[in-house]
This record gives C-alpha cells, sequence and structure tokens, in this order.
C-alpha cells in the first residue's frame, strides 16, 4: 500500500445546523496530506444547507448532495459509492475527531495488506460538559463507527450497510462480516461523540446484543444480563452509578 493513502471521511446530516459547523471544522482541520471529505444530506429544512455550500465554497475537498433517502444506512452508502479514497471513516454530525492531527497519527504506521480494519477508543461528551473515555474491543464486538477506519475495499467484499427499517445495527453487522484477524486496534483514540441519538435507543441496544450472540461475542446469560442492566438505568437513574 502507499505510505500515504488517500482518506474518504462521511458525513451524513439531516436538519443539523446546530452540531454540523464543528464537525465540518474537525476534519477540515485534519493535519493528514490527502482528505476527501463528503457530506450526505437528507435535503434538510434548516440551515444545514447553508453551512455546507459555505464551507464548499472555501474548501475544494468537499463533496456533498443532499437528497431524499431512506434512512440512516441508504444515506451511508450513498457516501460509500462516492468515495475514492482507499480508507472510509464516517463521522456523524455532532460528533468530531479527538483531535486535529488524529489521522496522521494512525497513518503514522505503515500497515499489511492484510489489515483492513483500524479502530480505536473514544471520548464521549456527557450532558455536564465533562468528557468519559470508553475503551473498544473487536473480540467482543464492541466497535463505535466514528472511531474507525476501514479499507474501502471491504464493501466489495462484503456488501453496502443493510437498509431496511427493522435493523439499526446495520454497521455491527457488516463489521461483525469481517475476519478477526483483519482488525488492528490503534493507539490513539479517533473520536469525541455526543451522547445519545439512534445507537442509546432501547431497541438498538436490543438489536446490538442479540447480534453478539449471534456471532458469539457474547452468551445468551450475559446478554439477559446486559438488557436487564440496561432497562433498569433508563427506569432508576441513579442505579447508573452502580451497575
Amino acid at each position: 500500500m502507499s505510505l500515504i493513502p488517500k482518506i474518504s471521511v462521511i458525513t451524513i446530516t439531516f436538519n443539523a445546523e446546530k452540531v454540523l459547523e464543528r464537525t465540518m471544522q474537525s476534519v477540515l482541520n485534519q493535519t493528514f496530506a490527502d482528505i476527501e471529505y463528503i457530506i450526505v444530506d437528507g435535503e434538510s429544512k434548516d440551515g444545514t444547507l447553508e453551512i455546507i455550500k459555505k464551507y464548499a465554497n472555501l474548501d475544494n475537498r468537499i463533496r456533498w448532495i443532499s437528497e431524499p433517502d431512506k434512512g440512516l444506512y441508504d444515506a451511508m452508502n450513498k457516501g460509500v459509492k462516492m468515495a475514492t479514497g482507499e480508507w472510509i471513516n464516517c463521522m456523524n454530525a455532532g460528533d468530531i475527531f479527538a483531535s486535529n492531527d488524529v489521522l496522521e497519527k494512525v497513518f503514522s504506521k505503515d500497515y499489511s495488506d492484510n489489515i483492513t480494519f483500524l479502530y480505536s477508543d473514544n471520548y464521549y461528551l456527557e450532558e455536564n460538559g465533562s468528557m468519559s473515555f470508553a475503551k473498544h474491543n473487536h473480540e467482543t464486538l464492541s466497535i463505535l463507527h466514528q472511531s474507525c477506519i476501514y479499507r474501502r475495499s471491504l464493501h466489495a467484499e462484503h456488501g453496502y450497510y443493510i437498509v431496511t427499517p427493522k435493523i439499526i445495527v446495520s454497521d455491527l453487522l457488516f463489521f461483525a462480516s469481517i475476519p478477526e484477524e483483519q482488525f488492528y486496534k490503534v493507539d490513539t483514540p479517533i473520536s469525541c461523540n455526543m451522547k445519545g441519538g439512534v445507537s442509546a435507543s432501547a431497541w438498538c441496544i436490543t438489536q446490538a446484543l442479540c447480534t453478539k450472540v449471534v456471532f458469539r461475542k457474547m452468551t445468551f446469560m450475559q446478554m439477559l444480563f446486559h438488557m436487564i442492566s440496561a432497562h433498569s438505568k433508563r427506569k432508576f437513574p441513579f442505579l447508573r452509578r452502580i451497575l
């Protein structure tokens, strides 16, 4: 592989005027040499398009479209199909890279061709303004989309994200299809993320736990414990400090 690969960063948006600008600045301020920035908008009705156009007029690394889509994963698939980089990162609107030199740090190392999926830990921005740290491990299928960078060629081999209203863990299913020996955890945390959103919903958590059982990353009893724990934390917030 080349020592300085091209990276396509994809951001999907819909009525994201309040949080999009910080994400765009985080991507465009990366010190890495070769970035392509793709924004896929779901035909926003607020000021999102004005923000996209403002930055696109100033930076030719930005490519964008705005049109109706069938949801989160349909928009991601559009971004992947637009991408020309060797590697892909999906940074949601509102989320940012952990620092301006994250990509430069990640690719200061040359990876062999059999490594197709890079991932790391991440930070979360708490409601009170403080930061928390979350560790990830591909062996337990604990991977955050924004904190991974993978080869675009994986989609040719394993397909695109499943698009259906019934499945909201299509990224996890895609990650689970990749052989374990192709994963590599990098030392530097990749992203800083807002809490909440679809991934924090009870239905999404349930699907994620079931996926881990199906792919033998978790036992049925472990899944049951996590489901009861998550439900208890939602019903009784004080238990978050205990469980």
